[in-house]
């Protein structure tokens, strides 16, 4: 009997190991490549796609997140800060609560530099909400993917705005007094070093001069520069949280420092839904939605019984033979019938109706007229008799006369000499 040698026995094995193990690898390959081709967004599109906000402090990219899943609110919210510039604090609470807005979309009323950008970028907003409603794990993955990088760049770094924790490479953005946030400006060709994907480049949001901080030109050549402090509202704001070991987004956590609760009835954060009514019926993008997200207006029932509906899966069975059946009733005599003489009936004449005489009433007969016995006769008046006139002659009138008094006449005086110079000289008498 033969002995093998140690060398064959190895060699035998390390066969063996390689049958084995040949067909599990195409299936550990085939697994992601599987997952990448349902997904609605690619990695290259996520990257470009959350750059510009990816430095966000923690509470305020949940706060964007979740109202990117209700972009028709977005625009309405952006619209009123537009019309209704100048308005925070308790006077921006009063004034929004009449409109009904997701909550999310109503802490970003404090931001209206950040609903700008959603707004006029709105087919990425569309995007970035679908993108946090169908892949959610990838998105938070893809974030501190993104702050990796930043860190690594050196710009994403503690200062007096914000504060920068890394534990066990994953990187949380907070802020150092509670309530006080500052909104990053930043160039993502800048902050993340050099841009890796060149088909996909992220797009740098200049916002418009009322939001946009004096020395924002900075970033083109730093990289990063901060908008003015907000103070926002608790009722408001509901302290939304990130829960990045989870993928999760939790609302309604309370900032505790060095204190254990112990309080079993103190209110819990809630995990985030996604509430499809304030979508306000905007429909999905990705196929994926549209079949997982149960319609807000289902279709009404038909009222026919399902006995009764028609199927929607054609019949291909052949139809029977149909052959005509004989119809044993005699046809009639179709030869035309003799025309016989009618006699014409005369018209009928209605007899006349006589009214039956009535005797009418005598009429009254007048009464007879009695005549007054004459009066007495009224006296004779002579007539009067003409007064005879006697007729005077007129005396015809002489007219009256006013003599005047004789006028003096001019002397005329000859000068001596023979000869008369020019016009005579005339001299009046003194009076």
């Amino acid at each position: 009997m033969k002995h093998t040698t140690p060398i064959a026995a190895l060699a035998c094995a390390i066969v063996s190991a390689a049958l084995l193990l040949a067909p599990a690898a195409p299936v550990q390959a085939q697994e992601p490549a599987t997952w990448r081709a349902h997904a609605p967004y690619s990695q290259q599109e996520l990257d470009q796609m959350l750059a510009p906000i990816a430095l966000y402090p923690d509470a305020l990219l949940a706060q964007v997140l979740m109202a990117a899943t209700y972009p028709l609110e977005v625009v309405q919210a952006a619209r009123f800060m537009q019309r209704n510039p100048g308005l925070s604090g308790d006077t921006l609470a009063r004034a929004i609560e009449p409109m009904r807005w997701d909550p999310s979309v109503a802490a970003l009323t404090q931001f209206p530099s950040v609903l700008a950008m959603m707004n006029e970028e709105l087919e990425w907003t569309e995007r970035l909400g679908e993108a946090f409603l169908a892949q959610r794990e990838q998105v938070m993955d893809t974030i501190q993917m993104l702050r990796d990088r930043a860190w690594a760049a050196g710009t994403l770094r503690p200062n007096d705005r914000q504060n920068v924790i890394v534990r066990d490479r994953v990187y949380l953005i907070e802020t150092w007094h509670p309530g006080y946030y500052w909104v990053p400006y930043y160039n993502p060709l800048i902050v993340f070093g050099t841009w890796w994907w060149p088909a996909y480049t992220p797009f740098l949001w200049v916002p418009p001069v009322i939001y946009r901080p004096p020395y924002f030109p900075q970033v083109y050549s730093v990289g990063i520069v901060w908008g003015p402090v907000v103070l926002v509202l608790n009722s408001l704001w509901n302290d939304p949280l990130p829960v990045w070991r989870d993928r999760t987004v939790v609302v309604g956590t309370q900032p505790v420092t060095n204190v254990i609760v112990t309080n079993a009835s103190a209110p819990q954060p809630v995990i985030w839904r996604h509430d499809p009514s304030h979508r306000r019926n905007v429909e999905y993008r990705t196929p994926a939605l549209r079949d997982s997200v149960p319609p807000l207006f289902p279709e009404k029932p038909s009222r026919v019984s399902p006995s009764v509906q028609p199927s929607r899966v054609p019949d291909t069975r052949p139809l029977p033979e149909t052959r005509p059946v004989p119809d044993a009733r005699p046809m009639p005599d179709s030869r035309p019938l003799p025309r016989q003489q009618v006699p014409v009936k005369p018209p009928a004449v209605a007899p006349e109706r006589t009214l039956p005489r009535q005797s009418l009433p005598a009429a009254p007969q007048p009464a007879p007229r009695q005549y007054a016995p004459p009066a007495a006769p009224l006296p004779q008046v002579a007539p009067r008799q003409p007064v005879p006139q006697q007729m005077v002659p007129r005396q015809p009138s002489q007219p009256q006369y006013q003599q005047r008094a004789p006028q003096p006449q001019p002397q005329r005086e000859i000068r001596q000499g023979g000869q008369s110079g020019g016009s005579p000289r005339q001299s009046w008498p003194a009076q």
